[in-house]
């Protein structure tokens, strides 16, 4: 793996990682919000024993989330300040697929993982607190009849907000790439320039004709 390019990888993974913990966070209780509606009901039920845990994994999840999205924003705002000092805003489109096909490619990845990781919290949360497990009825059985349709929803919000930050990063590191290219093209033909004046002016089929005087059998002699 290369050197240069696995800092901007491993920075990815932390924002996917965090992405989709913040979308479990919302996942989770969107979906029973859903099953049991806002009110006391709501409140006793996220705070009983079996989730009991959740108040301060949530709060972790956030503090987390946050930090990630600091440092994105602050990269996002380094790279249009950089793009603007040299005069350009945006580049060409994004290599890698366009805007749908990237949010698409994000949802699909934060689908498993968020439908995954709901599966594994509510088994748990089931195995303490009722000896049981419910298995891939967390996902499709009647107690969680809207897990699914919730999870896919709020993940696919989130693919579009993941596939239009990774478009806006792209495209200004696009456009600075772009402006550099033009700067250094009047450079490159500068130097190009006299080497080759210099090839055709130390041609040798040039300075064999240069100042040579006609063929000796071609001149006219006055008859005798």
């Amino acid at each position: 793996m290369s050197t240069t390019r696995w800092p901007i990888r491993h920075r990815a993974g932390i924002a996917f990682w965090a992405l989709a913990g913040v979308a479990l966070l919302i996942s989770h209780d969107a979906i029973w919000l859903t099953q049991i509606g806002p009110g006391d009901d709501l409140t006793t039920a996220l705070r009983r024993g079996d989730h009991g845990y959740w108040a301060a994994a949530s709060v972790g999840i956030l503090i987390a989330a946050l930090a990630v999205a600091g440092v994105v924003a602050l990269r996002l705002l380094r790279l249009r300040r950089r793009a603007l000092s040299i005069g350009t805003r945006r580049g060409p489109p994004a290599a890698g697929g366009g805007f749908a096909w990237r949010a698409a490619v994000a949802w699909a990845r934060l689908l498993a993982v968020v439908s995954i990781g709901f599966l594994i919290q509510e088994n748990v949360e089931h195995h303490l607190s009722h000896q049981h497990i419910p298995g891939v009825g967390a996902l499709f059985g009647p107690e969680y009849p809207l897990a699914l349709p919730v999870i896919a929803f709020i993940t696919g919000v989130a693919g579009v907000l993941a596939a239009a930050v990774r478009g806006w990063e792209r495209r200004l590191v696009a456009a600075i790439l772009a402006a550099h290219r033009m700067r250094l093209r009047p450079i490159r033909q500068t130097l190009r320039a006299p080497r080759r004046s210099a090839r055709l002016a130390f041609s040798p089929l040039a300075a064999a004709a240069a100042g040579r005087a006609p063929p000796l059998l071609l001149e006219s002699h006055p008859s005798s």
